[in-house]
């Protein structure tokens, strides 16, 4: 009998499972675990209620040449486009404050830590 190995494909940093709640579908256990907690104490607020614009989007008009990855060492032109705003959604927002649930550690963990 052959056994065939399976081929997982990278999915990202973390793979939260989605979860349902009071009929809320919530992006991590966590989260539906912190919407139980302030739900008990009574404390009003939010899920993904409000999402903030950190940066406005702009168009960037000026010439930038940046070295292409292919190993060639070619440089192209990578100005004259518009630039995407950035925005931020918090996990729970109230009166006088944000939550912002992260399980694990990852690349953006310090960027939110910070707002």
């Amino acid at each position: 009998m052959k056994v065939r190995s399976r081929r997982y494909k990278k999915q990202g940093p973390v793979r939260s499972k989605k979860v349902k709640h009071d009929g809320i579908t919530f992006q991590s256990g966590l989260e539906k675990y912190m919407y139980i907690a302030l739900k008990k104490a009574k404390i009003k607020a939010k899920y993904e209620g409000q999402t903030y614009e950190l940066v406005p989007s702009f168009n960037f008009d000026q010439e930038a040449y940046e070295r292409q990855s292919n190993g060639k060492g070619e440089y192209r032109n990578r100005g004259n486009k518009k630039i995407l705003n950035i925005k931020y959604t918090p996990d729970f927002v109230g009166d006088s404050f944000i939550i912002e649930c992260k399980g694990r550690a990852n690349e953006s963990f310090p960027i939110r830590q910070l707002i």
